[in-house]
């Protein structure tokens, strides 16, 4: 009895798993991680040595185009641009200032657009018009709709410009997103799962028969390949590896 037991315990742990191929639908997407910046943004430097007298805002603080912003000891009166909230005052006054030392940050809020770093290969597969799915971690529930209005390389990395057609209420720069981007959609594929393909090798047996075949994938997405040859059918198991 022992020893049946023993041999039934084998056979349950040397048994694969295995999985019938599927008909359906699949789209394949690039993903990657946006971050929302703003179209406009206005860093207010020093041109000389010099310090501040005043300040007429403070951080947080929204500001009209044409509002005093600082004064310096030379006189200078600075005034914002454009409509924007201060988001960054990092000296004091009565600092000694050196040309180039940052003052103040404005930063429009209305004018936003996400900026998705992208690897090379998926760079490629991309161009402007592409339609972008967009997940914010605190609106999780919804996912919003965009599209790249375009694609440049920055800083020896490769960035996508996606513009959305609404934002969640809330959002401010410096935050960020998940975004997919379709770039293929098949209908009524074979489908394996992806995690049963090794080494571009599937296992599948047929009419009791196990054989180790080479496959042609297609699409993927997270979970499922395509397979485009050798013909597979839904009667087939195919055994993970």
């Amino acid at each position: 009895m022992k020893n049946l037991l023993l041999l039934i315990f084998f056979v349950v742990a040397c048994r694969k798993e295995t999985v019938n191929p599927t008909k359906g639908n699949i789209v394949e997407a690039v993903y990657g991680l946006g971050i929302i910046k703003s179209e406009k943004t206005y860093h207010a430097k020093a041109a000389i040595l010099s310090s501040i007298e005043m300040f007429f805002v403070s951080e947080g603080q929204d500001v009209k185009r044409g509002d005093k912003l600082f004064i310096t000891d030379q006189g200078a009166i600075d005034r914002a641009p454009f409509d924007g909230k201060i988001t960054d005052i990092p000296v004091t006054i009565g600092e000694n200032l050196f040309a180039q030392s940052l003052i103040l940050s404005l930063v429009n809020l209305q004018n936003l657009y996400l900026e998705v770093s992208l690897e090379q290969q998926s760079a490629m597969r991309l161009r402007k018009g592409i339609k972008a799915e967009i997940t914010f971690e605190f609106f999780r529930n919804n996912k919003l709709s965009g599209h790249i209005s375009s694609i440049y390389p920055k800083n020896d990395q490769f960035v996508a410009k996606v513009l959305l057609t609404e934002w969640p209420p809330g959002v401010l720069p410096g935050m960020s997103a998940d975004v997919a981007f379709e770039v293929a959609r098949k209908q009524n594929v074979i489908l394996v799962p992806s995690r049963a393909i090794a080494n571009g090798h599937i296992v599948i047996q047929r009419n009791t028969k196990r054989k180790k075949i080479k496959v042609q994938i297609g699409l993927a997405d997270e979970e499922k390949t395509e397979i485009i040859s050798p013909e597979l059918f839904t009667s087939d198991e195919i055994i993970y590896p």
